[in-house]
């Protein structure tokens, strides 16, 4: 019997919680299968490959070769993002690629440049659009619920992610190309891209050290203009405490001409106010395997033949790093940067 599921291989397994993760969702896929795993250090592949009949090496080339291998999920630090990319597309596979998507303007762009040549698809690793709550809140603004969005605030604050629990790279400059800032910015700016259509025009931040003796930024506050002249602020910092119950806590607030969106992970709704001043509560379980969600999708964009809502292109991932890396620039210069000439940190 013919197995026409898509053949998937990881390379890179550094951002492990995230390596594991994919290996999971590929593994209970009904439209994918896990055919290898890569890291240069066999162990780790070892460790992700766990439980799977996939072929475990530390080069990519090996897996890059094998019968059947039509996508390529890139799990390693930041900084090895590029080289991985651009083999994979020389081999004319497909690529979801991690994020940040990689430490300079330069190299992500040259990865999306390689990626098109070759004539393979390129998604960012925005998990942060599966939520229920996004797309329903998307909905709501295209209907026109609480007028034109004027305003957005949001945040996606975690824990620090510091050994012995986290790998020594991501608080490495070199490696993960900063700290929080680079982290968590770019899911919260990715979304409010993706909800209001717009692109954002200038950059000012204030960045910071103070919470951990991590070695890399802790603290971070955007603030954004926006196309048609949305103000917004992000808070990316890793400044959740060891008591709080939640790992991550991601939230936003949409503001309108005619009322207002809130969201929160811990919540789990969605709360709309309009002009009656009467809020109305929409409970939307935040409890979803988004991972899974975004491997499914990304599969489902390849037997399409183009990518399918609401996966996030090469080009996403390369706007929010273009803001993240604006940041450092602003809070290091003390200016407000213009994203028509986004400088590289």
């Amino acid at each position: 019997m013919i197995d026409d599921r898509l053949g998937v291989v990881i390379l890179g397994c550094a951002h492990v919680p995230h390596a594991m993760s994919y290996a999971r969702a590929v593994t209970s896929s009904r439209t994918a299968r896990l055919i290898g795993v890569q890291d240069a250090s066999t162990e780790l592949a070892s460790r992700v490959a766990e439980g799977t009949a996939a072929r475990q090496t530390d080069d990519p080339a090996v897996l890059l070769t094998l019968p059947g291998v039509e996508a390529a999920i890139v799990c390693s630090s930041t900084v090895q993002h590029r080289a991985l990319v651009e083999q994979a597309a020389a081999a004319g596979v497909h690529v979801l690629c991690e994020k940040p998507i990689a430490t300079t303007v330069a190299d992500g762009q040259a990865m999306i440049e390689a990626c098109a040549a070759a004539g393979v698809q390129f998604h960012t690793a925005f998990v942060t659009r599966f939520y229920p709550l996004v797309e329903r809140i998307r909905g709501i603004i295209a209907a026109g619920e609480i007028g034109e969005v004027v305003g957005m605030v949001g945040g996606n604050r975690g824990r620090p992610p510091l050994p012995p629990h986290y790998p020594a790279w991501i608080t490495t400059e070199a490696e993960a190309g900063g700290g929080a800032l680079i982290d968590h910015s770019v899911h919260v700016t990715d979304v409010m891209r993706h909800l209001s259509g717009r692109e954002v025009v200038t950059v000012s931040a204030e960045v910071d050290d103070r919470m951990w003796t991590a070695g890399v930024d802790d603290m971070a506050l955007l603030s954004l203009v926006f196309e048609g002249g949305i103000i917004a602020s992000v808070d990316p910092s890793w400044t959740i405490p060891a008591g709080h119950p939640w790992d991550y806590d991601f939230y936003l607030r949409i503001i309108g001409t005619s009322g207002t969106l809130a969201i929160s992970d811990v919540t789990e709704s969605v709360q709309v106010v309009g002009e009656t001043g009467r809020p109305g509560m929409v409970q939307v379980p935040f409890g979803v395997d988004i991972d899974a969600a975004m491997v499914e999708a990304f599969v489902a964009s390849i037997r399409a033949g183009s990518r399918l809502e609401p996966c996030a292109s090469g080009e996403d991932g390369l706007r929010a790093l273009e803001i993240a890396l604006a940041g450092y620039v602003s809070s290091r210069d003390g200016r407000t940067v213009s994203l028509r000439s986004a400088p590289d940190r």
